[in-house]
C-alpha cells in the first residue's frame, strides 16, 4: 500500500485546506519530513491512519478531537487519502464529528462523523464508518494495531519495548500478535484444575457427611468404632466393613423379633376365639331381652291398624260415584278440544285481520314514498346529461398545463447543469492549467540537465586532447580554449529519466487540455439549448433576468393545476352520480311496482281473513250449547279434581290394608324369634370373659414392645443400606477424582509457568517466545549494521529458581568485541536509540510476516535522531536506505539538520505567521 495524494482540511493544526502531491515523492527512497517543533509533522501521519482507520497514530488521539482549533467555524474538517494497493487505486474520506454554523438562524449544529470508500470500479461504500474501517482492513490486509507498528516507528515506543520487562512486553506481543488465545487456554486450565481440586474436596465432605447417617444403638460394642467413623479418623474402606458388621448384626436381630411376633399371634389367636364365644353369649341374652320389651308395643300397633282397615272397606260406594263422573268427562274431552281449536283458529285469524289493515295503511304510504323518490332520481338524471363532455375538456386544458410547467422544471435542470458544468470546467481549467506549468518544469529541468549532459560530455572529450592532437569534431589541431569538466554531469540514466518524465507531464496536460476542450464545447451547446428554452417560454428573458419570470410562472402553473385538477374531481364525482342514476332508476320503479302488487294481494287477504272469522264464531257458539265447562283448560281442570278425589281414597284404603298385613307379620315374627333364644339360653356358657380378657391385653403389651423393637432395627438397617450405598459410590468418584487432579494440577502449572524446578514460562508466552527469536533475528541485521558489527541482541535465559517472576522474554546485549553478555539498559543514549531502531524494524517485519506477507510501500521513522554522533546517524540513514530495496518508501519525521543536508526528497511543515494561523505543509 502506497498513498499517492493527502488531502487535509481543518485537520490538527492545518486551519485551511492542504493538498500533499505524494506521488511527486517517487516510488522509493527516503524523504525528510522536517519543521519545527509542534508545527505538525507527525500530523500527516496522523492523517493518513485516520482516514483509514478512523484513528491517530499517537495514544490520546481521537478523530473527533481533530478540528483545527485555527480553522473558520464554517470550514468543513475532512481528511481524503488515494492510495495505491495491488496495482489498483483507492479513495477514502472522513470527517469527524463537529459543531457547525446553523444554516438558518443563529447558533451551531452538530455535524456527525462520515465516511466513503471509492472502489477502482465505481463502487462507493459509504452505509457507517465501521463498514468503511472493516473494507480498508480487507483491502490492505492489515488490521489497525498491525498498520500501526509496520507503518509507524513512533517516538519513545520501540525504547519502552527495548528496556521493558517480561510482563509487560507479553502485554505488547498479546496486542501486536493475538496471542490472548493462549493466555485464555492456560487460564481455563488453571480454572478446570481449581474447580477439580473443589469438587474433590466436596466428595470428601461428602464421605463425612454421609458417614453421620450411620446408624447404632449406644450399647452396642460397635459403638465407639461408629464415633470414630462419624469423626472422620477411620479410612473410607474401614467405615465400610463396620457399615457391613452392623447390617449383619441387624438382620439377625430382625429375623429374631419376626419368629418372636409369629408365635405371640398364634398364642392370641386361641385366647381370641374364647373371648368370641363369651361375647356372643351374652349379645344373645341382651337381644332376648329386648325383644321381650318391645312386645306390648308392638300389640297395641296391630289393633290400631286392623280397625283402620274395616272402617276403609265401609266406603266403597263413593269411590264408583267419582268412577262414573270421571268416565263421563273424558268422553266428552274430544268436543272440548274442538271448541278449544275453534277458539284458537278465531284469534289468529283477528290477528291476521288487523296485521292486514296496519299493513295496507304502511304500504300505500311506502307506494307515495317511492313515487316521488323516482320523480326525484329522475331531475338529478336530467341535470347531469352533460358531465362527460366538461370531464374531456378539463383533461385537455390540465395536460396543457402539465406539459407547459414539466417544459419550465426542464428549463431549470438545465440551467442548474449548466452552472455545475461551467464550474467543473473551472476546476478542470485550473488542474489544466497546473499539469502545464508542472510539464512545463518537467521540460525545462530535462533541457537544463540535457545541457549539463552534452556540456559533460565535451569536458570529457576536452580532457583527452593535446596540442598538436586533430579533434574529433572539428578536426583542429590547436585548442586555444578548452571546455571544463563540470563538477555535476548527469548520467545517461538521469537524462533518460529526466526525459521520460517530461513526456509523462507533457502527456498528462495534454490529455487534461483535451478534456477541457470537450468541457467547453459541451457547456457551449447547453448554454444555447437554454437561451431557446427561454426564448419559447419567456420571450424577451435571459439567462440572468429569467429567474424570477420562472418562480412566477412555476407558482402561476401549480395553482392552475390544483384548480383544474379539483374540477376534474368534481365532474368524474357527476359522472359516477349519473352512471349511478342510470342503474338505480329502473330498479327504483321495479321496486314501486312490486309494492303495488303486494297492495292487491293485501285486499285479497283481508276479504278471507273476514270470512273465517264469521265461520269460527258460529261453531264455537254450537259447542258451548252442550257443553258444561265454558273450555278445555277448565274441563281439565275439573277432571283432574275427581281423579284426585278417587286416587286419595283408594290410597287411603291400599295404607290401611298394609299397615295392617305389616303388623301382623312382625307380631308373628317376634313371637318366633323369642321361642327360639329361649331354647339357646337354657344351654348357658362355661367361658370366664373377664380372666380372658386380662390374658389377651398381656398378649398385646407384649407384641406391642416386639413391633417397636423391630421396627427400630429395621431404621437401622434402612440407614445403614443408605448409608453404604452412598459412601461407595462417592468412593469411587474419589478414586477418579483424586487421579484426574493429580495430572490436571501438574497440566496447570505447567501451562502457567508455576512448575517447581522449571523455568517460570508461561505458555502464551512460549509462544511469544517464539515470535520474540523471530523479530531478534530480524533485528540483529539492521543492528549490526549500525554498530559496525559490534552488537547482538540476545534474548535472556535465566537458570531456574532464581526469579519469582515470570521470565523468557527479557533482552540482554550480546558485545562482540569483549564478548560478555550484560543488561541492554546498559548501553548508552544513542546505542540504546539504534537497539531500538533495529528491534522496531524487525517487529515491522515479523508483522507483516505473521499478516500473511503483506507488505506496506510506504513506512514513517519519528525517532530521536538528534542523540546520535554523524557516524552513528550516517549508519542508521544506511540502514533505513536498506528498507527502500523494492520501490518502498520511507519516511523520517525529525527536525535535526543535518538530515536537510542529507535528504533531498522532503515534506517542509512550516508555522504560518500570526495568531491563530496554523500551519502549512509543501512537498521540496
Amino acid at each position: 500500500m502506497r498513498p499517492l495524494k493527502l488531502t487535509i482540511s481543518a485537520f490538527g493544526p492545518y486551519a485551511g485546506k492542504a493538498v500533499l502531491d505524494l506521488e511527486k515523492l517517487g516510488e522509493n527512497g527516503l524523504y525528510l519530513i522536517t519543521g519545527t517543533t509542534g508545527a505538525g509533522k507527525t500530523s500527516i501521519f496522523d492523517a493518513i491512519t485516520y482516514a483509514l482507520y478512523d484513528r491517530a497514530s499517537g495514544d490520546g488521539r481521537d478523530g473527533s478531537m481533530l478540528r483545527s482549533k485555527y480553522a473558520e467555524p464554517e470550514t468543513e474538517p475532512f481528511v481524503e487519502l488515494e492510495f495505491l494497493c495491488k496495482e489498483k487505486v483507492y479513495k477514502v474520506r472522513r470527517n469527524p464529528e463537529y459543531m457547525r454554523p446553523k444554516s438558518r438562524g443563529e447558533g451551531f449544529t452538530k455535524a456527525v462523523a462520515r465516511a466513503e470508500l471509492h472502489y477502482p470500479d465505481g463502487r462507493v461504500v459509504d452505509k457507517s464508518k465501521k463498514e468503511v474501517t472493516n473494507a480498508i482492513t480487507q483491502i490492505i490486509g492489515l488490521e489497525e494495531e498491525q498498520f500501526l507498528k509496520i507503518a509507524m516507528i513512533a517516538q519513545g515506543q520501540f525504547r519502552e519495548i527495548l528496556l521493558t520487562k517480561t510482563e509487560k512486553r507479553k502485554e505488547i506481543f498479546r496486542q501486536i500478535f493475538k496471542t490472548h488465545k493462549f493466555e485464555t487456554l492456560q487460564n481455563r486450565i488453571k480454572e478446570d484444575a481449581s474447580a477439580l481440586d473443589k469438587e474433590f474436596e466436596r466428595v470428601r465432605n461428602a464421605i463425612l457427611t454421609y458417614a453421620e447417617s450411620i446408624s447404632c444403638a449406644e450399647e452396642s460394642a460397635e459403638y465407639p468404632f461408629v464415633l470414630a467413623a462419624k469423626n472422620g479418623e477411620i479410612p473410607t474402606q474401614e467405615m465400610l466393613g463396620l457399615i457391613e458388621r452392623l447390617l449383619q448384626v441387624d438382620e439377625a436381630e430382625n429375623k429374631r423379633l419376626e419368629e418372636e411376633i409369629l408365635k405371640l399371634n398364634a398364642y392370641m389367636g386361641g385366647i381370641n376365639a374364647k373371648i368370641g364365644k363369651a361375647e356372643e353369649y351374652v349379645n344373645q341374652l341382651a337381644k332376648h331381652r329386648g325383644f321381650i320389651e318391645k312386645l306390648p308395643k308392638l300389640e297395641g300397633e296391630f289393633e290400631s291398624a286392623k280397625a283402620a282397615f274395616e272402617l276403609a272397606k265401609t266406603k266403597q260406594h263413593e269411590a264408583e260415584e267419582l268412577r262414573k263422573k270421571i268416565t263421563l268427562l273424558e268422553g266428552q274431552l274430544s268436543d272440548y278440544e274442538n271448541l278449544n281449536d275453534w277458539q284458537t283458529s278465531l284469534a289468529k285469524q283477528e290477528c291476521t285481520l288487523e296485521a292486514d289493515k296496519q299493513a295496507q295503511v304502511d304500504l300505500k304510504q311506502k307506494t307515495e314514498q317511492k313515487r316521488a323518490e323516482i320523480d326525484s332520481l329522475k331531475a338529478q338524471q336530467k341535470s347531469l346529461e352533460n358531465a362527460g363532455e366538461k370531464h374531456a375538456k378539463l383533461q385537455a386544458d390540465e395536460k396543457a398545463l402539465a406539459d407547459e410547467k414539466e417544459n419550465v422544471n426542464k428549463l431549470v435542470n438545465d440551467m442548474r447543469q449548466h452552472y455545475k458544468n461551467r464550474i467543473e470546467l473551472q476546476e478542470i481549467q485550473q488542474e489544466s492549467q497546473t499539469l502545464t506549468d508542472e510539464a512545463a518544469e518537467r521540460m525545462q529541468n530535462y533541457t537544463e540537465c540535457n545541457r549539463r549532459f552534452l556540456y559533460g560530455q565535451a569536458g570529457i572529450m576536452a580532457s583527452t586532447l593535446s596540442d598538436g592532437a586533430p579533434c574529433p569534431v572539428c578536426g583542429a589541431t590547436s585548442h586555444p580554449s578548452l571546455a571544463k569538466m563540470s563538477a555535476e554531469i548527469p548520467t545517461e540514466a538521469q537524462l533518460k529519466k529526466a526525459k521520460e518524465d517530461a513526456d509523462k507531464a507533457l502527456e498528462k496536460a495534454t490529455k487534461k487540455g483535451n478534456e477541457c476542450h470537450t468541457k467547453e464545447g459541451a457547456l457551449k451547446t447547453l448554454r444555447e439549448s437554454v437561451m431557446s428554452q427561454i426564448q419559447t417560454l419567456f420571450k424577451g428573458e435571459t439567462v440572468e433576468t429569467v429567474a424570477p419570470c420562472i418562480k412566477s410562472r412555476l407558482a402561476e402553473l401549480e395553482f392552475a393545476l390544483v384548480q383544474i385538477r379539483q374540477n376534474i374531481s368534481t365532474e368524474k364525482q357527476n359522472i359516477l352520480k349519473k352512471e349511478g342514476l342510470d342503474k338505480n332508476i329502473p330498479v327504483q320503479e321495479a321496486a314501486l311496482q312490486s309494492l303495488q302488487e303486494q297492495d292487491k294481494n293485501l285486499a285479497i287477504s283481508i276479504s278471507n281473513a273476514q270470512a273465517q272469522i264469521q265461520n269460527a264464531s258460529k261453531q264455537i257458539a254450537t259447542l258451548k250449547e252442550k257443553l258444561a265447562y265454558p273450555s278445555l283448560a277448565l274441563a281439565k281442570d275439573g277432571l283432574l279434581n275427581l281423579q284426585q278425589k278417587e286416587w286419595a281414597f283408594l290410597s287411603a284404603k291400599q295404607k290401611a290394608e298394609v299397615d295392617y298385613q305389616t303388623k301382623n307379620d312382625e307380631l308373628r315374627a317376634l313371637n318366633g324369634q323369642i321361642s327360639a333364644m329361649d331354647e339357646v339360653l337354657k344351654q348357658g356358657c362355661a367361658v370366664d370373659l373377664q380372666a380372658e380378657t386380662e390374658r389377651m391385653q398381656a398378649c398385646e403389651t407384649e407384641r406391642k414392645a416386639l413391633t417397636a423393637a423391630k421396627e427400630q432395627v429395621a431404621a437401622h438397617i434402612q440407614a445403614n443400606q443408605i448409608c453404604k450405598a452412598n459412601i461407595e459410590k462417592a468412593a469411587k468418584n474419589s478414586n477418579e477424582l483424586e487421579t484426574k487432579v493429580r495430572w490436571l494440577n501438574t497440566l496447570a502449572k505447567t501451562a502457567n509457568g508455576n512448575l517447581s524446578g522449571q523455568e517460570k514460562i508461561s505458555f502464551e508466552t512460549y509462544v511469544q517466545m517464539s515470535y520474540f527469536d523471530r523479530i531478534l533475528r530480524r533485528a540483529n541485521i539492521r543492528l549490526q549494521k549500525m554498530t559496525g558489527g559490534q552488537y547482538d541482541l540476545v534474548r535472556r535465559v535465566d537458570p531456574l529458581n532464581q526469579q519469582r517472576g515470570q521470565v523468557g522474554l527479557d533482552i540482554d546485549v550480546l558485545d562482540h568485541y569483549n564478548g560478555t553478555t550484560r543488561p541492554v539498559d546498559s548501553l548508552s543514549g544513542g546505542e540504546q536509540f539504534k537497539a531500538s531502531l533495529a528491534l522496531a524494524l524487525g517487529l515491522s517485519d515479523e508483522i507483516q510476516s505473521s499478516a500473511g506477507g503483506v507488505r506496506l510501500d510506504t513506512m514513517f521513522v519519528d525517532e530521536g535522531f538528534g542523540s546520535l554522533d554523524g557516524e552513528s546517524l550516517q549508519l542508521a540513514i544506511a540502514t533505513l536506505q536498506d528498507l527502500t530495496e523494492g520501490n518502498r518508501l520511507v519516511g523520517i519525521i525529525s527536525h535535526v539538520d543535518e538530515l536537510k543536508n542529507k535528504i533531498d526528497k522532503q515534506i517542509v511543515v512550516e508555522k504560518l505567521k500570526g495568531a491563530g494561523m496554523g500551519s502549512h505543509a509543501r512537498i521540496v
